[in-house]
């Protein structure tokens, strides 16, 4: 008996299996990236007649052609070109941008410190919501010192010294800042920062009797008092703190309660050693 397969063989019915292509291994020709497209030349016109302008002017001229003067303005990095009439209206714009920003650096800080102090949370938002203004500005202000003033008188009379000198210090530095941080500070702002330092003296009078000051290192003055020991009952009558003509207008000393009390000079009595 002949095996089937040699039969398909002998009849031509099995084809010969045909060796597979070989891999390629040289990696694709790699396809240059097309060139960039040139950036589109912004032509420049004449405010005035509408020329066009090339090459474009660097700085305020005259028109080539209309002999009216092109003002030209910087801002962002790129020139501006204006009409004569037009700048009065570009300057009150820049200028209202500005007074814009500084406006919302102002109101949010003087609704921070009134959410410190405790202001009432309907009032603020109401300011935050307001149109920005400087109205908008000057409400949050009032918001803020007269809720500070509230707290403080409610300090005052439970006699939480600690809360009156904190409070009045921040006041003083708010308004200090408000002024631009103008050295001398206005007298009203110096009497804040003092009332601060007298209430930090009423409070460690509860354990001392005196004080040491912790000078800062900003002026002849603060460096010449620091570690210096006084009695707080002197103090008291005749504050020394803020240190006049403090270069930072009001000075970064501190009082903190002593160990030791001053040492009193000796008197010398009449008739002693070395007197006549």
């Amino acid at each position: 008996m002949i095996p089937i397969g040699l039969l398909r063989k002998l009849l031509g019915l099995e084809r010969p299996v045909e060796p597979a292509a070989p891999i390629a291994l040289t990696p694709p020709p790699v396809v240059a990236a097309p060139p960039p497209a040139p950036a589109p030349v912004t032509t420049v016109a004449c405010p005035n007649c509408g020329v066009v302008l090339d090459p474009p002017p660097k700085s305020t001229r005259l028109c080539p052609r209309c002999r009216r003067r092109i003002v030209v303005r910087h801002s962002e990095g790129r020139a501006i070109y204006l009409t004569e009439a037009a700048v009065e209206v570009y300057e009150s714009e820049l200028h209202r941008g500005a007074m814009e920003q500084t406006w919302t650096r102002q109101r949010r800080d003087w609704l921070q410190l009134g959410r410190m102090v405790g202001a009432p949370a309907d009032r603020r938002q109401r300011i935050a919501d307001a149109p920005l203004s400087e109205a908008s500005v000057q409400a949050a202000r009032t918001l803020y010192m007269v809720t500070v003033e509230r707290a403080i008188r409610a300090a005052r009379r439970d006699r939480h010294w600690e809360d009156v000198a904190r409070l009045r210090r921040r006041q003083a530095a708010a308004l200090f800042e408000e002024a631009g941080g103008t050295v001398p500070p206005a007298d009203e702002i110096v009497a804040l920062h003092r009332e601060g330092m007298v209430a930090t003296l009423r409070e460690l009078s509860s354990v001392a009797r005196a004080a040491e000051l912790v000078g800062a290192t900003c002026c002849p003055a603060c460096r010449a008092d620091n570690e210096r020991i006084f009695k707080i009952a002197d103090e008291l009558r005749t504050p020394r703190l803020p240190h006049p003509g403090c270069p930072r207008g009001l000075c970064g000393c501190d009082w903190w309660p002593a160990v030791r009390m001053p040492v009193a000079k000796r008197r010398r009595r009449p008739g002693g050693p070395g007197q006549a």
